[in-house]
Parts: C-alpha cells; structure tokens; sequence
C-alpha cells in the first residue's frame, strides 16, 4: 500500500475510533452516574471505573510502542540507504567532472522523492501509533456501554 493511502486509511480508523470512543464513553459516564444517583453503583462496578483504564492505556502504549518501534528501524535503515547513495553519486560525479553536474541533480531529485515518501511514511505510522493507543480504549469503552444497557 502507497504511504499516501496509509495516511488516509490511518487518520480515517484514528477518527473513527476517536467518535466511537467519545459516544461510549458518554453512554457509559451517564449509566454509571444514574447508578450512583439512586445507589445502586456496586463497589465491582467502581473498581472497573479505573482498572479498565490502567489496562486500556497499559495496552495502547505497548501497541503504539511497537508501531513507533518499526517506524524509527525504516527511518535509520532509510537514512543509512540514503548516505549509500549520497556517496554514490559523488564518487560517480568525481570520476566524470563534465557529467558532475548531472549525477549529483539525479541524486538531488532522487533525494526529494525519497523524502517525500519517507515523511509520508512515518505520518502513517504516526497516525496508525495514536489509532492503536486509542483501540483499548475504544473497545472498553463500547464493551462498557453495551454492558451497561442491559
């Protein structure tokens, strides 16, 4: 998948879970409240109130950590491919001074591109770090309200 469409997909599932997370988490703050307001909040109910979000967050961290983990291993192995090239390009330019200009503006254009797609790539991975943060979250939260319904 292009780093383009990765972003997208990425800031889309981000928004998506941050409007599910919000709802449910309305729906779960106004049933717990009711309960509490008429005395019927039990103390197993209380103690889930901040459990759950120790192991949400707990979850998201570690599963954001991996994703900024990979994505800091592609920026090094990028930064070190484009030191290769770097090097490249001005052994092939000091050995042709009349074609110097040429492989080092080939090098140049290459190297924007390169750019381009690795800032695109580590916004996605950006992006796709705060969605997974955020999945345990979400999941306990819409768990929740379901729960809390009945």
């Amino acid at each position: 998948m292009s780093p383009s469409r990765r972003v997208e997909r990425s800031g889309l599932r981000l928004i998506h879970g941050a409007q599910e997370t919000m709802q449910a988490a309305h729906e779960v703050v106004s049933a717990r409240l009711a309960l509490a307001r008429s005395g019927r909040l039990k103390p197993e109910e209380a103690a889930l109130m901040g459990m759950e979000k120790l192991q949400a967050m707990g979850q998201g961290a570690a599963d954001a950590g991996r994703i900024l983990s990979a994505a800091g291993d592609r920026v090094a192995r990028d930064a070190t491919q484009e030191a290769k090239l770097a090097v490249d390009a001005f052994s092939r330019a000091s050995a042709d001074p009349a074609g110097a200009m040429a492989v080092q503006t080939a090098w140049l254009m290459g190297g924007w591109m390169r750019a381009a797609d690795a800032a695109t790539a580590w916004s996605a991975a950006l992006l796709e770090a705060q969605a997974a943060a955020l999945e345990p979250v979400r999941r306990a939260a819409v768990a929740n309200a379901k729960r809390l319904k009945r």
